[in-house]
């Protein structure tokens, strides 16, 4: 672990917890408790811990980690929390005043150590009470204890010498049968009421009658093994594939980072790993270490990982995947539930009854390889081996409620603490993640543990590296920040041998199959030559015909849903806005109407508004509001691309798959079944099918409009951009036959544009990265935003100049570390009926940023949250 003077893997130095203010109690009739003490963290909004004394009862059951049931306020309303420590005293000033725990909720810790060690530091990195982190850790199917059995087991109420004394004096057979078993038993364990009746020969009313005499107790307890049973066991059904040159060389570079020399197939009889020198393998041991693979579409990243995770558990060690979203990605874990016997797939669709049998599965090592979402992070697995993170350049990692973490970030804080390596994998990575990797001595500074030196003597003082000269260095390791040019077009240059962090590329498709051809089409230019409005171009057009009549596949892609996003009068200008936000309403047509026009007549009157931020939905007028005349619909979506295939394409057999069309995971699955039967030629959509779809059929793929998202008024939009065009582009040509983009945009000399034409994500992120080095934008920087929000738009402008002077004074004891800038109106200025204003900081390094948050924190200021949002690393600006 980390010495509490280093810089953590995110760049800052861990900082004590903020000081606490003390909470105040109610006044319980009777003299001060005498202790012990309990820490609890309130599944509330409360951004404290509050101490509550520990009754005699329950003393003998009260673990860290448990979930309590404890008196709020000056009512004792009943509210439930988390044990997070306990003390024999307390520092609050009026011991008398301290209330008692009312009742052990779950007595089982359903907060592991490394996990209450986490979910404290998501606390103060992510500026969130430790209790709603607590309440975000633990499925509520586990909290409710939903499908949980109970069974009386029989404890011995004396001690064994007690007992044996009794037995001998007693005469009745039926008494005696029954303490007989029970002294059979190991000292201390229980043995369930019915077992124990029938082993004795005896019925359970004789056993129970032994608690009146005060010779055993009666305890209901969780029926683990039938909570267990069944849930995630099964067999392989899928033998390994065999790796090409690209996977073999990473996956062997993995290795000796996934698991010991002694245990590595090929190592020799000292345990020499085979492929290692000697001097190495001897002194390796599997620890902490971040891998960034790097592979374009269809390079073979999944088997690198399955290969891997195969390692991992035949070493009885358990591994943790994390996808974007369960829902999108069923050909990716059918891979994983048909090479492992016992997989835990977590998933919104599973009832609460198999969620926590899942959760007791995985908490009792009975899962080799758990699979989710973000939330899978929080996996109470007890013997940790790998972290893998697919598509880790994915914003749904990100939460967008209290604890506002980042699934990928914190998957790096626990492979840390559980020593532990992490693999992530990307065509497109994250420009935060693949910079740390690439210039990481420059930028993040980490220490080496348990370090001994190649002579085999242990050296006193701090921790240090033998360089290829032999001179020793000190473990906080910082070189020059090398050049954009250079660290980005040889990124392995700039990683130090000794760095926990490491890039694997796999630069080629398995069988060596092509990447695919990408034509770019100006829309402009297309514009000139056709009459009327076209939303596909000519060469479009004629390559998905082909396409079809050759009895192949087609992806069509618009990341934009509904039909038409402008609904604007051209008399008065007009336009419809939503009546609770500010943005324009997107107007959806209704099921089975498509009409072919783009005039809002009565006769083709059908569907809504739907404002897509505040869910309202409003009836489209058959006239405009202001002049009653005729409305225009501008702009496009899936709605009026499908629209337009009917119209030029009947005979096609075609799907749209967006969020209105696709409610449930089954609805999805069930599609991709009836595309891989190829009862379905063309799949229209949003980003929902720009990835985890392998269906080597598929030979087109076609780009509606590639630059909807480059106006947005956020710093990553060019980012953004760049990875969906590639991403989506990497489904064609994953069989035999080659594969073809069709790219339109309007914007054809866009730089994001250019790069993803060539599928050079090097150069993207050369050019990328250089621009924000030039202003100071992350990588480069660490940001916080705060935003404010208020009905009233005076006392929200008040309160948010308030606000940002506070931030200002704490600012100053960092001197130019921090720089506060706001208040400001947020991009979208409204939402719900609520005015919006945002504070952005910036500094460039996170400490200095954490000291002024943990600085407001202490006051009080950031735990209104209703009004008051913080959103460390945020990864949208809107």
């Amino acid at each position: 672990m980390p010495a509490p003077d280093s810089p953590n893997l995110f760049g800052v130095f861990d900082l004590p917890p903020a000081a606490e203010p003390k909470a105040k109690r109610g006044v319980p009739s009777g003299p001060a408790p005498a202790g012990p003490f309990a820490s609890v963290a309130i599944e509330q909004s409360i951004d404290r811990t509050l101490d509550y004394a520990v009754p005699p009862g329950l003393l003998p059951g009260v673990r860290v980690g448990q979930r309590v049931k404890v008196p709020l306020g000056r009512g004792n309303r009943p509210k439930h929390g988390y044990v997070v420590a306990l003390k024999p005293t307390t520092d609050y000033k009026d011991p008398a005043k301290i209330k008692g725990l009312l009742s052990i909720d779950d007595t089982r810790v359903l907060v592991p150590p490394t996990l209450m060690e986490l979910a404290r530091w998501m606390s103060r990195y992510y500026v969130a009470p430790l209790g709603q982190v607590l309440e975000s850790i633990i499925p509520s199917a586990v909290k409710k204890r939903t499908g949980i059995g109970y069974l009386s087991m029989v404890h011995l109420a004396k001690t064994r010498e007690e007992t044996q004394e009794i037995l001998e004096k007693t005469k009745a057979p039926k008494r005696r049968a029954v303490l007989a078993r029970l002294l059979q038993l190991d000292p201390g364990q229980p043995i369930e009421l019915l077992r124990l009746a029938k082993e004795a020969g005896v019925r359970p009313p004789t056993v129970r009658k032994l608690t009146r005499l005060g010779l055993i107790t009666l305890r209901s307890e969780v029926d683990v093994a039938g909570l267990t049973a069944g849930a995630a066991d099964g067999q392989p059904t899928q033998e390994p594939t065999p790796l090409n040159e690209d996977q073999q060389k990473v996956f062997d570079e993995l290795l000796p980072r996934l698991v010991t020399p002694e245990s590595t197939p090929g190592g020799e009889a000292d345990g020499t790993a085979a492929g290692m020198p000697a001097d190495t393998a001897a002194g390796a041991k599997p620890g902490f270490s971040l891998n960034l693979l790097m592979g374009v579409t269809g390079s073979g990243k999944t088997e690198v990982y399955l290969q891997c995770l195969r390692r991992v558990v035949d070493q009885g060690r358990q591994a943790i995947v994390l996808v974007p979203e369960i829902a999108l990605t069923p050909q990716t874990v059918r891979r994983f539930t048909a090479r492992f016997g016992q997989v835990a797939i977590l998933h919104s669709g599973l009832s609460q009854t198999a969620r926590h049998k899942y959760w007791q599965q995985i908490a009792t090592g009975r899962a080799q390889v758990i699979v989710g979402a973000r939330s899978a992070v929080f996996a109470p697995v007890p013997n940790l081996g790998v972290i893998v993170v697919d598509e880790e350049h994915e914003s749904s990692y990100k939460q967008d409620q209290i604890p506002r973490y980042h699934g990928r970030d914190v998957a790096v804080k626990r492979a840390h603490l559980e020593n532990v390596p992490i693999l992530l994998g990307s065509a497109t990575p994250s420009l935060e993640m693949y910079q740390r990797v690439r210039g990481t001595i420059a930028d993040f500074g980490f220490r080496i543990a348990d370090w001994k030196s190649g002579d085999g003597d242990d050296r006193a003082g701090p921790p240090t590296v033998r360089s290829r000269e032999g001179q020793y260095v000190s473990d906080v390791i910082r070189l020059p920040s090398p050049s954009p040019q250079s660290a980005i077009r040889d990124p392995k240059s700039a990683i130090s041998p000794a760095s926990p962090y490491h890039l694997l590329t796999l630069p080629r498709r398995v069988r060596g199959l092509s990447l695919p051809h990408v034509e770019l089409i100006d829309m402009k230019q297309e514009g000139r030559f056709r009459r009327g409005v076209n939303l596909f171009s000519q060469r479009l057009e004629y390559l998905l015909t082909n396409t079809i009549a050759q009895g192949q596949q087609a992806i069509l892609l618009l990341n934009r849903r509904g039909y038409s996003n402008f609904v604007h009068c051209p008399s008065c200008q007009h336009v419809m806005q939503c009546k609770y936000c500010d943005k324009t309403m997107t107007y959806h047509r209704s099921g089975g109407e498509h009409e072919l026009s783009a005039r809002n007549v009565t006769s083709a009157h059908s569907g809504q508004l739907h404002c897509h931020y505040c869910l309202a939905v409003n009836p489209l007028p058959t006239e405009c509001p202001k002049c009653q005349k005729h409305l225009s619909l501008f702009g496009l979506g899936t709605q009026r691309v499908e629209e337009e295939i009917k119209r030029k394409f009947p005979e096609i057999a075609f799907a749209r798959v967006d969020s209105d069309t696709m409610r449930s995971a089954k609805d999805y699955e069930a599609l991709l079944a009836r595309f891989a039967r190829k009862e379905v030629q063309v799949l229209l959509g949003t980003q929902m099918i720009a990835k985890g779809l392998d269906y080597p059929n598929v030979t087109l793929v076609g780009v509606i409009s590639g630059d909807t998202a480059l106006a947005l008024p956020d710093f990553r939009a060019a980012e953004r951009t760049f990875q969906l065009i590639t991403q989506v582009a990497g489904r064609a040509g994953r069989g035999d036959l080659p594969g073809r983009v069709v790219l339109q945009t309007f914007l054809p000399d866009d730089p994001a544009i250019q790069f993803a034409i060539k599928q050079d994500f090097v150069g993207f992120a050369e050019r990328e990265l250089a621009e924000r080095r030039t202003v100071g934008l992350p990588p480069f920087a660490r940001m916080t935003r705060i935003v404010l929000r208020d009905e009233d738009s005076d006392k929200l402008q008040e309160a948010a100049e308030e606000l940002a002077g506070e931030f200002s004074l704490a600012a100053q004891s960092e001197g130019n570390g921090v720089q506060v800038k706001g208040p400001m109106p947020c991009a979208v200025g409204r939402i719900a009926g609520y005015h919006r204003q945002q504070i952005v900081l910036q500094s460039a390094s996170a400490t200095p940023l954490q000291r002024v948050l943990a600085a407001v924190r202490a006051r009080g200021l950031l735990s209104k949250a209703e009004r008051v949002a913080v959103d460390v690393d945020p990864v949208s600006l809107l």
